[in-house]
Order: C-alpha cells, then sequence, then structure tokens
C-alpha cells in the first residue's frame, strides 16, 4: 500500500471521471462498505469535485444499510453476504434518494469478520462486488484482488471501483456518437425528399 494520496493511479481515473461529467454536466454518487470511504476521498481530491459529486452514503454495518439504504429488517434478516444483487440494490437506492446520474456502490470482504457469520457460507475475502446504476443501464461486476491484506484490499477496491465507473461512462460516450449519427442521416434522407415530402427515387 502506497502512502502516497491520492495514489497516482487513483489519481488519473479520477481526473478522467472528472473530465467526463463536467463535459456531459452530469453527477455521481457513491456507497461505500468495505472501501471505508476511499472512493469519496479519491472523488473529492481533484479540484472543483462539487460540481459533480452530490455525496454518498458509508453502509459499514447492517444497521446502517437498514438506515441509510432502505432495508427493512426482513433485508437484515435474510442477509447473505457481498454479492452483485446486493451492490445493484445499493446503487440503486441511492440513485432514489440523491438523483445523481450515475452511483456506483461496493460491498466485500477486506478481511475477515467476526463480527459476520453466515452459516454454509464463506467468507470470500479479497473479493468485491460491484453496482453502477446510470440514467440507461444498471450493471454490476466482481473483482479477485487475491491479497487477504486489509489495507491493500480497501485500496484495490476503491480503484477498480473507479476503473469500473470510467468503463460505464465511456461507453455511454461511445453510444452518444452512435446516435448523433443516425440523427445526421434521418436529417440527410429528409433533405432529399422533393416538395411533397416523397423520397426520390435513385437512378437505375
Amino acid at each position: 500500500m502506497t502512502a502516497e494520496f491520492p495514489p497516482l493511479e487513483a489519481s488519473k481515473i479520477v481526473s478522467r471521471i472528472s473530465q467526463i461529467l463536467i463535459q456531459r454536466n452530469e453527477t455521481i454518487a457513491v456507497s461505500e462498505a468495505a472501501c471505508g470511504g476511499l472512493l469519496s476521498s479519491y472523488l473529492v481530491s481533484v479540484p472543483g469535485a462539487s460540481q459533480w459529486f452530490h455525496g454518498g452514503t458509508l453502509v459499514y454495518s447492517l444497521k446502517s444499510r437498514l438506515k441509510l439504504s432502505g432495508w427493512n429488517e426482513l433485508d437484515i434478516h435474510n442477509y447473505t453476504g457481498p454479492s452483485v444483487d446486493v451492490a445493484l440494490r445499493l446503487a440503486r437506492n441511492l440513485k432514489f434518494e440523491l438523483g445523481a446520474t450515475y452511483t456506483l456502490s461496493e460491498t466485500g470482504y477486506a478481511s475477515r469478520s467476526a463480527n459476520l457469520k453466515l452459516p454454509g457460507k464463506e467468507q470470500t475475502v479479497g473479493v468485491v462486488c460491484y453496482g453502477v446504476s446510470g440514467p440507461k443501464e444498471d450493471v454490476s461486476a466482481t473483482h479477485d484482488t487475491g491479497s487477504e491484506d486489509r489495507c491493500y484490499n480497501m485500496q484495490q477496491f476503491a480503484i477498480h471501483g473507479l476503473k469500473f465507473l470510467l468503463q460505464q461512462l465511456e461507453k455511454q460516450g461511445e453510444d452518444e456518437p452512435q446516435t448523433k449519427r443516425a440523427r445526421v442521416e434521418e436529417n440527410s434522407e429528409s433533405s432529399s425528399r422533393g416538395d411533397s415530402g416523397t423520397k426520390k427515387s435513385p437512378k437505375p
């Protein structure tokens, strides 16, 4: 784990995220668990982050999920540990609460926990689940650091979460030119019509 803050890798990713969000006039919010606040810290390390960062929640305990993430007692009782379904639910709920264009959530095991005992289910240390809720779709992913070092995992969970978010932002950007091209083609087709509005037939 590097002592540099933010780590250079995280700083580069966040700078790119900031550029995209400012350019599109979009916003982001995050729901954190295993990262312990690192996602938010990395994001606000960029000057002017308040322009696009709505904030977020740190749902570290099951009780906090009940209070901050729209869970009820039955959800807590039926909880079976970190999963992509849990990550997506956290992202969707935060999007509803804060109204950001995108929300990123993470949940995983940075290290072994004696306080979380799930019958018949092993704690997969080093594995984190992500959820991103955007304007067009909700997507999820997992990442395995292959390590049981708590501090290392926390940092890697945050960095890979930012990478995943950036991928979704760039994917959205790739879709936009296609939409614009379709509109251009439609306008070109309209301009080729006569005064009656009928399309001109091509010459044989």
